[in-house]
């Protein structure tokens, strides 16, 4: 049963997918330019009482871009579901002198996190993600109990995300996301899909980058793997992320992808949980999908938010 945005399963998506090319030309025809978001406060929640205890769950949102994507991407999710967040920001190097006027411009609109120094490129992910949680542990530990990692093609469902913190414990040495099996002790999340960590594993994350003995790496290597080989180190372990049916809560595919299994194989020989397809595919209570285009976040929120 849906209980948090408008009585929606999120399967209705595929019902209405007919409405992606009228909405894709409108937003294009726009060029995005929707302005900041007001519809935060217009979802109807299934059950009343939930109202008031997801807003006691406070999370911190960190979303890795880079300049070429501030138009795009980060537009689209500073337009969508990041203001949903109490606290977010964004995590970019920032190199002005290789930057359009138009991105420079857009630098001023939005929550970029005050780090210097951030290297471009994918390579150097794991110095993104590890600079902005020690930034959220300095910053936000106080006023945030969950930290949330994610890209700017993930697309968050953040009534979801807190209605599912809400009966977790952040006190408890745990992240949440979507749970590959291998590589890493106890598996390690899918870093497209977002992850989460409660605020005792971003204070061991910090402990473990100020320990002079540890072999956390503060650059290279695989972001996801590299975060979760960390806090492996301090005793931080993956929960489980699955509704009552056993269903996935993120998923490091877009929804269509999943609802017809068009998944590559090392997604389902490393899935720690066996992939389930069409209706079973997702949770109706879903959090993130990634691999989303700009023009899909904003159809979503359309879809979840506003018709």
């Amino acid at each position: 049963m849906v209980i948090i945005y408008k009585k929606f399963s999120i399967h209705t998506l595929l019902a209405v997918i007919i409405i992606i090319a009228i909405f894709y030309i409108n937003a294009r025809t726009n060029k995005y330019d929707t302005g900041a978001n007001t519809n935060t406060n217009e979802i109807d929640f299934y059950y009343d009482e939930s109202n008031s205890k997801i807003s006691l769950v406070r999370v911190c949102c960190f979303i890795l871009t880079t300049p070429k994507n501030f138009l795009t991407r980060a537009k689209a999710v500073n337009d969508t579901w990041a203001p949903r967040c109490d606290h977010y920001y964004f995590v970019t190097e920032y190199i002005q002198n290789m930057m359009t006027l138009d991105q420079i411009n857009f630098t001023q609109q939005i929550p970029i996190v005050p780090i210097q120094d951030i290297l471009p490129g994918y390579t150097h992910l794991t110095q993104k993600s590890t600079l902005a949680l020690l930034f959220a542990y300095k910053n936000h530990i106080d006023n945030c109990d969950w930290f949330v990692k994610a890209d700017d093609d993930t697309y968050l469902i953040v009534e979801n995300l807190k209605a599912f913190l809400n009966e977790q414990n952040t006190s408890e040495p745990v992240t949440f996301g979507y749970n590959y099996k291998v590589i890493v002790s106890k598996g390690y999340h899918s870093g497209g899909a977002s992850y989460v960590l409660s605020r005792e594993s971003l204070r061991r994350f910090y402990q473990a980058h100020r320990d002079p003995k540890s072999k956390c790496r503060k650059d290279g290597g695989a972001e996801d793997v590299e975060i979760a080989k960390c806090l492996r180190s301090k005793g931080v372990y993956p929960g489980k992320s699955l509704d009552k049916q056993n269903r996935e809560l993120f998923h490091p595919l877009p929804y269509i992808n999943h609802f017809h299994g068009s998944v590559p194989y090392w997604l389902e020989k490393n899935a720690e949980t066996p992939l389930q397809h069409y209706y079973n595919c997702c949770s109706d209570q879903t959090i993130s999908f990634h691999y989303i285009h700009p023009e899909e976040h904003y159809l979503m929120d359309y879809i979840l938010y506003i018709a």
